[in-house]
């Protein structure tokens, strides 16, 4: 009897783990020198470097402080990756729906915002950005 019942569980568990609901999704962090971290990476320097009325307008709007380029950086670490995958998440998918493992594109402005996209994530020919504080509240989403 012990042995039947151990053996259903596993069947059980076996089963959950094929339809995908036990394995863990990942969030990893884009780290190539071109592409989608660099090009993003140039747009937010633009951002908070620029003077000229559009860019300090799209600037305030997106909610970005105006810093120094050396303050913008591409983010690799981890557990930031995983932290940034997480609030991606919530922000772009609906209520309930499964995570799924993400490639990012994080992107650090000076020590209170966010930039993160996930290159392969679209709303129809749009990619999705979001601007999250330090603690990865969001604070304004944009597409491009």
């Amino acid at each position: 009897m012990l042995r039947t019942n151990l053996m259903v569980g596993c069947l059980f568990l076996l089963g959950l783990l094929v339809q995908g609901r036990l394995v863990a999704q990942t969030y990893t962090c884009v780290t190539d020198s071109v592409g989608p971290a660099h090009t993003l990476y140039d747009y937010v320097v633009r951002l908070v470097t620029g003077s000229d009325s559009e860019t300090v307008a799209t600037r305030n709007q997106y909610k970005l402080p105006s810093t120094t380029p050396s303050k913008v950086s591409i983010v690799t670490t981890a557990s930031v990756c995983r932290q940034a995958g997480a609030a991606y998440h919530s922000y772009v998918d609906s209520v309930g729906a499964p995570e799924i493992s993400r490639k990012l594109v994080v992107i650090k402005v000076a020590t209170s915002r966010y930039v993160v996209l996930d290159p392969d994530h679209r709303r129809g020919e749009y990619e999705l950005h979001v601007v999250f504080d330090s603690k990865w509240n969001p604070l304004i989403g944009f597409a491009s």
